[in-house]
């Protein structure tokens, strides 16, 4: 029967919270695969997000908790920085809508950098390589659905221009 739903029912069903307990719906695994890694320095912060309010707190708040001790994060994960491609998987996501943040913590300092204008100064990437206009971009931009198949999805880091 999950099988007939449409992406966005399941989506629907996922947030009201009905979709686990009337569809028996399988958890997923969510493998998130970043690019553009240009040095070996510092980490690499990534957080998972399930919800827009928590999304838009992990944004506002990036440059002050960081994303892996932000109280909003689903998940949040520091890993050694390597030049190039590094990836990460989520696992065991109870279907929904999800969205990823990472950044390129250069210094080490576990806080993403911002000039005075509040533009990043580190690398910095959503899912769906989602961007915003003079500002990040939403959730449903960033969004990422799960229905009880793994997904695979990539991210390339965008530094600023010195």
């Amino acid at each position: 029967m999950k099988t007939l739903l449409s992406n966005r029912l399941i989506a629907g069903l996922a947030a009201l919270g009905l979709i686990g307990c009337c569809f028996g719906a399988e958890a997923s695994d969510l493998r998130v695969t970043i690019h553009g890694v240009r040095s070996s320095t510092g980490s690499l912060m990534i957080g998972l997000y399930d919800s827009e309010e928590h999304f838009r707190s992990a944004i506002a708040h990036a440059g002050s908790l960081g994303l892996v001790t932000n109280p909003s994060r689903l998940v949040g994960i520091a890993m050694r920085a390597v030049a190039g491609t590094q990836s990460v998987v989520f696992t065991q996501l109870k279907p929904g809508v999800y969205a990823v943040i990472t950044f390129h913590d250069e210094n080490d300092n576990g806080k993403l950098i911002k000039n005075a204008l509040g533009i990043p100064t580190e690398g910095y990437g959503f899912s769906n390589d989602a961007e915003g206009f003079l500002a990040a971009p939403s959730f449903k931009d960033a969004a990422v659905m799960l229905g009880g198949h793994n997904k695979t999805i990539d991210i390339t880091l965008k530094y600023p221009r010195m």
